[in-house]
């Protein structure tokens, strides 16, 4: 080949029907995996961030519940304190959180 000149690879039919199955192969393979993703429902989500409960002192307590909303987890804060034998609460917990701090305040 002179000057100037220009190499042109030329697939054979060899190199074709290699491309065409490994496209079609990987198109399988996509097609596959995308039929056996997990859907997320309205109860459980994945990622959802956990519930804390942080002591503010003798009696009180911080608690961060999250609720999926709008398309994102939210915080709701809520503040518990003892007052007798019972426990105050104001602020919004989850529904799905409300058992689990009772249950650990109460303890």
């Amino acid at each position: 080949m002179g000057a100037g000149s220009v190499d042109v690879w030329m697939a054979n039919e060899e190199d074709r029907a290699m491309n065409r199955r490994t496209l079609l192969a990987s198109m399988a393979g996509t097609a596959a995996v995308g039929g056996c993703i997990a859907r997320e429902t309205d109860d459980d989500r994945a990622g959802r961030p956990t519930l804390a409960i942080a002591s503010e002192g003798a009696g009180r307590w911080r608690i961060r519940s999250w609720q999926w909303q709008g398309g994102a987890w939210r915080p709701l804060i809520a503040r518990a304190r003892r007052v007798g034998a019972k426990l105050e609460l104001s602020g919004r917990i989850a529904a799905a959180d409300r058992a689990k701090v009772l249950a650990r305040l109460r303890a």
